[in-house]
């Protein structure tokens, strides 16, 4: 077990693990495929590999803090969609009707009111903290056109965790004066790179030692399910949709306490045979919680999930 996770699970105040409320969700996993989002576009897309590193590089600067509201809400296909998901879509659309996209120098040249347009919803709704998310687009598209060997880096890498640190982002707490580490999006993107790159999945060969992703949903359904108990001020937040600071005890208990339970759920899987990397474990949650939704989730403003 990682040792920042269970010092953080240790000294936990305001969120409480019950071991014994697992078998329930145990058994929904097993019933669950896991899925990688990007599977079903691949034929319709027919990008290039460099293509796809760009546009998963783009997808994951981009994904944090969708829970505001009014829910920024797009139409894809004849459906309201909203959002991570809208994010995707959007730029899935913007892939498909627009054939200079993922041109690195059109990118290195594309202004905010252009950004603006590709994530502009229904009755001129505006995907949240968009000045952020370009501001993060911006550097992220600066460090691949400045880097002449960017693909030849990323595909030298032997290791999902050295492939982890090469993108990883400033996704660090400090919870009782030790460092905890999240790199959320990070591994989000290390997943992503292993499933849509031919050369980095056979380099790597697995993303076995990532941790699973810290953001909102999955400590939402661990508390649905009965696996998170929470003291009376974090409930009262949570409950009236009040704002959890970022780095806040509670909100650093809440994440790190989330990657904990993955991990039980991951070494209970293994004993029965059952192998699933933690992120991959994360995913199927995910989708699991969507399903079964009955609270609420923590609201956190925040660039890091």
């Amino acid at each position: 077990m990682n040792e920042e996770l269970k010092y953080v699970k240790e000294n936990s105040k305001h969120v409480k693990i019950n071991d014994n409320k697992i078998d329930e969700l145990i058994n929904l996993i097993k019933e669950t495929k896991y899925t990688y989002w990007a599977d079903s576009y691949k034929e319709d897309l027919n990008l290039s590999e460099k293509e796809w590193i760009l546009l998963v590089f783009i997808i994951e600067s981009l994904n944090f803090c969708f829970w505001q509201r009014p829910k920024w809400t797009i139409e894809y296909n004849k459906e309201l969609i909203t959002g991570s998901n809208a994010m995707f879509y959007s730029l899935i659309k913007e892939v498909k009707n627009n054939k200079s996209f993922l041109d690195i120098n059109y990118l290195s040249n594309l202004k905010l009111e252009s950004f603006k347009k590709i994530f502009t919803g229904i009755d001129s709704s505006i995907m949240p903290h968009l000045d952020k998310r370009y501001n993060n687009f911006v550097t992220t598209i600066n460090f691949i056109s400045h880097n002449k060997s960017f693909y030849q880096e990323l595909f030298s890498i032997k290791s999902d965790i050295d492939l982890l640190n090469y993108i990883t982002s400033k996704d660090v707490s400090i919870y009782k004066n030790k460092e905890i580490h999240f790199y959320k999006r990070a591994n989000l993107l290390v997943n992503d790179l292993f499933n849509v790159s031919k050369t980095i999945n056979k380099s790597i060969k697995n993303v076995n030692h990532l941790l699973g992703c810290a953001d909102y949903v999955v400590p939402r359904t661990f508390r649905d399910f009965g696996i998170f108990t929470y003291d009376a001020s974090l409930s009262n937040l949570i409950d009236n949709e009040l704002i959890i600071p970022r780095d806040s005890d509670m909100e650093i208990e809440l994440r790190a306490n989330t990657l904990y339970v993955i991990e039980l759920l991951k070494e209970r899987l293994n004993k029965e045979g059952i192998s699933i990397p933690s992120v991959e474990l994360d995913n199927i949650i995910w989708n699991i919680g969507r399903k079964y939704k009955k609270s609420k989730s923590h609201h956190t403003i925040t660039i890091f999930y």
